[in-house]
């Protein structure tokens, strides 16, 4: 069992680097598959040191990867039913890790998202809001709402970030428009904030150029125009 603990590593390393594959709901994804072979190797060691100090050692290894990170440590929580998310009944033993480690590693994953947010990296990752949510879990609401003021300052990130909470929608006629979730967005982040920032860019002289949907900044416009239009009752808001 010599080699798991270098294999986990490196698992922990390039698990973020693999793609989607945007499988069924009723199937896993490729992360998840990960998780799996996480738990079934660390399961090898009957002492919850062991999985704990080979865990630790993979997450302070990893730079990367943020996601498998942070999604693994959520998993753990589940495991214990530290946030109430699931109503799971597992013996002590049969743990992966104690209580104290679980605490220990979400300090050091928040430690990596902290990271990934200061050197410009989390801003770009494709699982951004689900890694800022977990963050907040953690009790980082401070950083959070200190990171995500400087996305919003931002007008090019911050329509990035509308952009990760929006997704086209056809409605009965077969129109379609972009959908943005307000209701995901404000978990993270001062709707009022975002709200004023991107009138700001929607009254520019840049923005009220004819559109031509070929071009990049024309389809930031869309994001801007969905958001607002969203916000003044034009577009229904999903549920």
């Amino acid at each position: 069992m010599e080699n798991i603990g270098p294999i986990i590593s490196v698992l922990m390393d390039i698990g973020d680097l693999f793609p989607e594959d945007n499988a069924p709901f009723f199937l896993i994804d490729t992360s998840m598959r990960i998780m799996r072979l996480f738990h079934q190797m660390l399961h090898r060691f009957d002492s919850q040191d062991e999985r704990f100090a080979i865990l630790k050692t993979a997450m302070q290894n990893a730079n990367r990867s943020l996601y498998t990170i942070v999604r693994k440590v959520s998993l753990l929580d589940e495991e214990q039913d530290k946030y109430n998310l699931k109503k799971l009944l597992i013996p002590e033993d049969d743990l992966t890790v104690n209580s104290k480690q679980l605490d220990e590693l979400e300090k050091l994953a928040c430690e990596k998202i902290e990271n990934w947010a200061e050197d410009g990296r989390l801003a770009q990752h494709r699982n951004m809001p689900f890694i800022l949510l977990r963050w907040k879990t953690w009790g980082q609401e401070e950083k959070l709402c200190r990171y995500m003021d400087s996305i919003i300052k931002r007008h090019d990130s911050l329509i990035d970030l509308v952009k990760f909470f929006s997704h086209p929608s056809s409605d009965d006629t077969g129109t379609t428009s972009l959908q943005v979730n307000l209701v995901s967005i404000k978990q993270l982040a001062d709707l009022a904030k975002i709200e004023q920032q991107l009138r700001k860019i929607s009254s520019s002289a840049e923005y009220k150029q004819p559109d031509d949907q070929k071009k990049p900044d024309d389809q930031k416009k869309a994001v801007v125009r969905a958001f607002l239009d969203t916000i003044d009752g034009k577009i229904k808001k999903p549920s």
